[in-house]
């Protein structure tokens, strides 16, 4: 059997129903035996970067190991951005690179480079797989492929890389006298006393909190998360990879809070007195860059699959007082044991107060004076909220599309919001929907992007018309990169640098773009039209085009200033009113 048709095979008996990728002089074995074996189909990208994302986002939809082919050199180089994606978020995702023949590598030789394209991308890759391996000898193709498998989703999953030289792919092997990978056994690791005994402290609280987080979803736990907040009683918390996990009518949601959260999110956490932290590792995003002022009178427990995630508070001002290392998947029928069980504290009071701060913050107003020719980018989003279906999964980019999805979009049941939440690539939504259209090519998904984004992936377009991929691409198209202006508006006098047209980023007429490659655009500018737009949009089967004219003045808030912090984001509450909200002192250094 050919070395490359029998890693193939070995993909489509994982279930893996696509592979994303280019061709090139390395990879021509690998496609073609894609090309040859049943059950396993090619989606050629129109850029490496985009078959790593579009690998990434069909591993997230599916829970499969999502899978790109690339040549060596550039080829394997290119994929970095999506592999980190994929590394950072806990995706399931495998880069398959090829390399120039084994007699042609450098070795231990003081030059740069032996071979044509010639590149050490174990080296590069390293630090951003769980495992990054050449295949030495043709052989041991059955070991590296099952221990990357094993490795992409064991403990806390994430991207794998095995780069294969030319002539191995072309090889002749026995597939019977292959050596396997036997996974090293387990240790039992007794957890139940442990969660037993925070579980008990957690319903003692007077103001507990449960903050769901994107390990709930990657890898997905497949329990009825709402159900589980009704037992637990208690106020969620969401970041932003968690906003999806509950309704947005659900009685406990309490929505989003960080840096870019809604004042009421950061409020909760400010001021609870224990938090139960489900699949968060509470990034900088969530805590704000003071760390002694998070949470600061809250006990904090959280459980996760990385002891490292865990232990990087300490010294650094935030106490973790509970810390069981456990994959979710694990935790929550335990967690869901002691609840049934649990005597409860009281949390009426806490959820009145909470009620409060909801209604008082709720009439806070941060848009910019209408201007003609433009939409509001929350009003859109609201709008939007009320077509997408139940069920329906969202791919959205970063900046500010991402921002005013997580803080307005009203999430029903069962629908999915994916973005690269750690690694934030611009132009990432686009190739990850690709990838998701392409895994359920029956379905219709939504694709959010900023024109920035969209700038990064243009090409990827070509990929959607080509393969009639149900997708409705939304440009939010505010004409700049929205939060780099405001950085530089709170930071640097508003001395733009590369962040519009006049400081030096050059854009194109994206409606022309999009229906010069077969795309049906339509352009939304106008607040009164939107409803009855937005309703033929959704009528049409995609790929549909649609260029929303955002308000260039639209702005993020409330936001967080370093050195402050959660309860004191911009735009400024002043010193009594904050003081006059807090349950607990405010923060002095």
């Amino acid at each position: 059997m050919k070395l490359s048709s029998y890693v193939i095979k070995f993909l489509a008996d994982k279930g893996v129903t696509q592979v994303f990728g280019m061709s090139g002089g390395a990879a021509v074995h690998l496609l073609d035996s894609v090309s040859r074996q049943e059950g396993i189909e090619f989606t050629c990208s129109q850029h490496e970067q985009s078959a790593a994302i579009s690998a990434d986002g069909y591993a997230r939809l599916t829970g499969k190991l999502g899978v790109a082919i690339t040549t060596s050199g550039p080829g394997a180089t290119n994929l970095l951005t999506g592999t980190c994606c994929s590394f950072y978020d806990s995706v399931p995702t495998l880069m398959l690179t090829g390399q120039v023949a084994a007699h042609r590598l450098k070795g231990d030789l003081d030059i740069r480079q032996r071979g044509f394209q010639e590149t050490d991308v174990v080296s590069i890759f390293g630090t951003v797989t769980k495992y990054a391996e050449q295949l030495k000898k043709p052989s041991d193709i059955r070991y590296c492929l099952e221990k990357a498998y094993h490795m992409a989703f064991e403990g806390r999953p994430g991207s794998v890389l095995l780069d294969i030289p030319d002539d191995f792919q072309r090889a002749d092997i026995d597939p019977e006298n292959l050596i396997g990978f036997q996974p090293p056994e387990q240790d039992d690791c007794n957890i139940e006393s442990q969660i037993t005994d925070v579980m008990q402290k957690f319903f003692a609280a007077r103001r507990p909190v449960v903050i769901f987080g994107g390990g709930l979803k990657t890898p997905d736990t497949g329990y009825d998360l709402s159900a589980l907040a009704d037992t637990l009683g208690a106020p969620v918390l969401t970041s932003w990879a968690a906003v999806d996990l509950l309704p947005h009518d659900h009685p406990l949601n309490m929505g989003s809070f960080g840096v870019y959260a809604p004042r009421t999110g950061n409020y909760v956490v400010q001021n609870a007195d224990f938090l139960l932290c489900l699949g968060s590792r509470l990034s900088q995003n969530l805590t704000g860059g003071i760390l002694p002022a998070f949470a600061r009178q809250a006990e904090i427990a959280m459980i996760d699959a990385s002891a490292g995630e865990m232990d990087k508070f300490d010294g650094f001002g935030v106490k973790i007082s509970h810390r069981i290392e456990t994959r979710l998947d694990a935790a929550l029928p335990l967690i869901e044991r002691s609840a049934k069980a649990a005597d409860r504290a009281p949390v009426s009071e806490w959820l009145e107060r909470i009620g409060r701060w909801k209604a008082d913050f709720s009439e806070e107003n941060f848009d910019p004076e209408p201007k003609e020719g433009c939409i509001n980018a929350y009003q859109f989003i609201d709008a939007l909220s009320d077509f997408v279906p139940a069920g329906e999964t969202i791919y959205a980019d970063t900046g500010g599309n991402l921002t005013w999805t997580c803080n307005a979009f009203r999430f029903k049941e069962g629908q999915r919001l994916h973005s690269a939440w750690n690694n934030t690539p611009m132009g990432y939504s686009l190739p990850a929907a690709i990838g998701a259209a392409a895994a359920e090519p029956q379905s219709s998904f939504t694709c959010l992007i900023g024109d920035g984004g969209l700038m990064i992936c243009l090409p990827e377009l070509a990929t959607a018309v080509k393969h009639r991929m149900k997708l409705r691409i939304f440009l939010f198209n505010n004409h700049g990169h929205g939060i780099q202006k405001q950085t530089l508006e709170t930071w640097l006098n508003a001395n733009y640098v590369g962040v519009h047209e006049p400081s030096g980023l050059a854009f194109t007429d994206f409606p022309a773009v999009a229906r010069s490659m077969g795309l049906k655009t339509v352009t939304m500018d106008d607040a009164s039209q939107m409803e009855n737009q937005l309703a033929e949009i959704f009528a049409e089967e995609g790929p549909i085009f649609v260029n929303v004219e955002i308000n260039p003045d639209q702005r993020l808030y409330p936001v967080l200033k370093f050195g402050a912090p959660l309860e004191d984001q911009l735009p400024a509450l002043g010193n009594e009113v904050v003081e006059e909200e807090m349950v607990i002192p405010t923060y002095s250094v």
